[in-house]
Parts: structure tokens; sequence; C-alpha cells
């Protein structure tokens, strides 16, 4: 924080050792403390499951009798649920018994309430395990990898609409929807009914028929720039293109709806094909990042993870992720594919270090570890200041830096509050007490962004560092002469700060960032108090003052109005 930090110098400058100075003006005008918290990154995994390694899970929905998962395999679930008996051209069963028994296909037809009642009802197991899921929906029976499955076009945008209600209703869950609908696995090849037009019109039908909150992602680069209304893609798919910055503004907030999904990642310089090789008629990997970076930076990227072709160059690394994972803001990979890199990832040391990642702090800091704590998101606390003591007009002031040190953004607009509840401190009750929520409406979390990284010519500047400033003022309830415990929450997210000690075991059950205790005092009539500064090194009554802790200044004034009603130290 820019103002803070200028604060915090001024503090330091002027202090003497083993002298209690006075803080400047400003600082009492603003009646805020910097609070005394642990804002190191304790590296551990945190259970926040709308970003990570997830698992996959077939759901093969039928005309009737179908089942729905009951039991989601992961908190973060890769929902690949097929529709192959609603297309002719997919076929089910074939004869290898020699003439034994019939090739069985599937049946062009509408999806049936039976079916689409199976997917809810997936939905909803989901939500009651607490999880969020990816969802991707195609012909290809099982997700055998099975060609030219795709039914007429007439139907596949039949089947959008009919999709549309269900997946609107499920956006508290759904991470993304990967737009499969067409090829193989869902990955639009292998199909000869697949085309550019075709897709873009069936990704364009689900767009306009689901709410904004659904992020939707193609296969390519190339695939999204149809959609998005490119067709001369090597010349006018550039971000600082006259033709990018007319398409952008038609599309408005669409560009930064529409992303993709990359299971070719990272094993060859092209992905497997994602990029082109041909700058010229195809998205290369540059420009293509670039988009990313810029339009996707609330949409989920991911995919699978791949082992490096034969001859091609060797990218799939921790150390190339820890790079390049910040500009496509990759949030989710695929736990079990490619099986023998993640492996390997498991296997090799972490060689760089990226802030408390640091490996040597740590003996066993793996790549694995270092690529699953930073996908997407991860929230760290990094300095708090907050009013001290509440008074009369029960205002409750605080400024935060957070900063964001996984590869990505938050893709949801997590609800921000402050929860408030008795400072308990030592007690040992069996049921703790019910936090107090206070909304703070104003504050989009979708906005607490991920380090930057800026290219110019062969030069990389990675500016960061993610540091995010947050005001907060709300009015509070509370009872005279008691003290609260404040805590930050986002959603229900876990921060990556360690678990302060003496807060109470009510404490560790926030999943929150813990700001500090304030006391309530109605006999302050104003919670932004300017105070005379005293002269001389004199200090007057319940006056803040300047403490040395170590490299830390600490300000406090509420402690002694505490102490003055009874009550014992902090």
């Amino acid at each position: 924080m820019k103002k803070i930090s200028e604060i915090t110098r001024n503090v330091v400058q002027i202090a003497v050792l083993g002298i209690f100075l006075f803080a400047t003006a400003p600082l009492f005008a603003a009646g805020l403390v910097k609070l005394d918290i642990d804002t190191t990154d304790a590296m551990a995994t945190l259970g926040n499951y709308d970003r990570g390694f997830y698992t996959p899970q077939v759901l093969h929905l039928k005309p009737s009798g179908g089942k729905p998962i009951e039991n989601p395999s992961s908190k973060l679930l890769h929902l690949r649920a097929e529709i192959s008996e609603f297309s002719s051209h997919a076929w089910l069963g074939i004869d290898t018994t020699g003439g034994k028994k019939d090739t069985t296909w599937g049946k062009n037809q509408d999806l049936t309430e039976d079916a689409l009642n199976v997917l809810q009802t997936t939905f909803d197991n989901i939500r009651e395990n607490k999880g969020f899921v990816i969802v991707r929906i195609c012909y290809d029976p099982w997700y055998n990898g099975r060609s030219n499955v795709t039914p007429d076009h007439e139907w596949v945008l039949k089947h959008v609409k009919q999709l549309a209600p269900v997946l609107s209703k499920n956006t508290d869950v759904i991470v993304a929807l990967e737009m499969g609908m067409h090829g193989a696995y869902g990955e639009m090849h292998s199909d000869t009914n697949i085309t550019y037009d075709r897709v873009a019109e069936a990704v364009n039908l689900m767009l306009r028929n689901t709410p904004p909150e659904l992020k939707i992602l193609t296969r390519t680069g190339n695939y999204s720039a149809k959609v998005l209304g490119f067709d001369n893609w090597g010349v006018d798919f550039n971000i600082d293109g006259e033709k990018f910055a007319e398409i952008a503004k038609a599309k408005g907030d669409t560009m930064f709806r529409v992303g993709m999904f990359n299971d070719g990642y990272l094993g060859t310089q092209y992905d497997y094909g994602t990029w082109g090789a041909d700058c010229n008629t195809s998205i290369c990997r540059e420009e293509g990042i670039a988009w990313l970076e810029k339009y996707g930076i609330n949409t989920p990227y991911g995919g699978e993870a791949l082992t490096t072709a034969s001859g091609y160059q060797v990218i799939n690394t921790p150390e190339f992720l820890a790079y390049e994972g910040f500009r496509t803001h990759t949030s989710y990979l695929n736990i079990q594919w490619n099986n023998n890199l993640i492996d390997s990832w498991k296997k090799t040391q972490f060689k760089q270090k990226d802030f408390d990642y640091d490996p040597s702090r740590v003996d066993s800091l793996t790549g694995f570890k270092y690529i699953n704590d930073h996908l997407g998101y991860r929230f760290v606390l990094r300095e708090a200041w907050m009013s001290d003591t509440v008074g009369s007009d029960r205002i409750l002031r605080a400024k935060v830096r957070i900063q964001n040190v996984g590869f990505g953004n938050l893709t949801w607009n997590a609800p921000v509050r402050l929860a408030v509840l008795d400072d308990l401190e030592g007690s040992d009750l069996e049921m703790c007490p019910t936090p107090t929520y206070y909304d703070l409406p104003d504050i989009d979390s979708r906005n607490i962004h991920s380090r930057t990284i800026s290219i110019a010519g062969g030069d990389t500047v990675m500016t960061f560092d993610g540091n995010n400033e947050i005001e907060i003022s709300a009015k509070i309830k509370g009872n005279n002469k008691t003290r609260y415990q404040v805590y930050l929450k986002i959603g229900d997210i876990a921060f990556a700060n360690r678990i302060p000690s003496g807060i109470g075991s009510c404490g560790i059950e926030q999943p929150a960032a813990y700001l500090g205790k304030i006391y309530f005092d109605e006999s302050v009539k104003s919670s932004i108090n300017p105070r005379t500064l005293p002269s001389g090194t004199a200090q007057k009554k319940n006056a803040p003052f300047v403490q040395r802790e170590r490299h830390n200044a600490i300000i406090r004034d509420g402690e002694k109005r505490y102490r003055a009603n009874g009550a014992t130290s902090r």
C-alpha cells in the first residue's frame, strides 16, 4: 500500500531504539493501528477446490433409467458427461464375435427429462459434497476416443438449447464449461461433422442462453477466435491491432467470458497443435498467450499436461510454469494425465525461488507441490491496519494488503465480508459463538489480481507483485466494554497465512484472514477521532504510540483503554 508504506517509512525513520515516539498527525487522524500478525505464506496446500488438480469422472446419460454420480471422486471434478445415445452417428457397441450380435447405435432425439434430471442430480451431489466441477459434454460413448460420433448440426444446436437451462441453474458449482459437443473426447477433432462455423454457432448459442457467470471454453485459440468473430487469425488476432480492438468493443463482456482448454499442454512448444507453427494462418503461442493474459484474467484455463514428444522443445517443467502460468492464469490440471509427467514433478525439486517458496528454506519442495499450490489464486495477507477501538459511531475501518501469489485470479465473484465474534481467548467452549457478518459489496474479489508480466522485445519483466490494497468501512454491532476478534472472509476461501496462535479454538474455525482484535467503547464519540499530539516524549493517557518490534513499527492504542476497564493484557 503506497500511502501506508510511506507512513511506515516515516515512522521508522524517526524511531529511536528503546524510546517510544509518536506517529505523524495524519496517521492519528485515520485512527488505524498496524496489526502485529504473521504475514508469511505457510506454504500449505489449501482446500480451495475451485482450482487445482482435478479428477475425471464419466457420466453416461440415457433416455431413461440413467443413474447420476452419487459419490464424486474428488472435490474438483472433471465431469465428462456424454450423450452418445442421442446421436445416430455414435455407435454404442460393435459386433466383435463374428456376427453373433448386432452393432448398436444411438438415435437422433431430444434430450429427455430423465437425462436432464440425472445431470441435475449429479450437480446437486457435487454441491452436497462441497465441491466444484469442470463440465464437458460430448457424444463420444464413455469417452473412449471414437471418431465421427457428432450428430447432424441441427441436433447439436437442439441439444445446446436443452442443456443450457440446467447449466444456468448450477453456476455456483461450475468452474467452467469446456464446450465439447464435437469430436472424440469432446476435443473438437477426429470428426467430419466439425467446421469452424458450426463450432462457433453452437458456442454462441450456448453463450446467448446462459448467464454471464458461466465461462465457456473451446479446445484451441482458433476455435475461440472464430466464436468471437475473427476470420483471418494470422493477421487480425493481435490484441494490439485495430481489428482486435473493433471486435473487442463489439463483444463487450463476452470477450472476457470465452476462453480455451488445453489438453496438449506443454507437450511441445506448440502444445501438440494447440498453437500454430505458421503464424500467418493460425494463432501462435505468443499471440494466444497475450490474449489469455489480458482477456482470460478471470476465466479458467487449464487441461492436461503432457510428456514431451520426441524432437521437440522441453517446456513441461515447473520452472517454465512458474513463468508462463502467471500469463495464462492457469487454474486447473488433470491429476491422472499424463501420469508419467505428474510423477516426475513429484520426484523433482523445484529449482527457483518464488516469494516464500524458496527451495533453500524447505528440504522437500517438489515441482509438483509448487504447481499444486499455485494453480489458480493464492491469497496471502501481507499487511493490515485497523481501528483499535470502535466508538459510539460503530464504524470499523481497516486497510489491508493482500498479495495474490497464485497463477490466476478468482473466476467468480466471491462475496467479501467481515466476520466479528466475541474474543474468548483461552476459553474451552463446546460451541463457539456465532460470528456476526458484515457484507462489503463494494469490494469485487475478482480484482485481487496476481502477478503481471510485461514483454518488451526480448525482455521479460515480472512486476507483481500481486499487491492489492483494500479499504474497509463497516458499521457494526457490539456490546460496550467488549473485545472482539475480526476476520476478513472472501467466500469460504482459505488464506495461505499461518493460523495465528492465541486466538482460541473459535477463531480457528474461520476459513478467512485473521485481522486482529478491536475494543468496543461507547464513551468514545468517533472511531476516527483526530487527537492532539503530545509534546516531547511524554505520553498522555490513551494516546497512540509507536513500538519497535524487530523490523516492524507497531502502533498501539486501545490496549490501555481495555486494561483500564479491568481486563488483562492481550
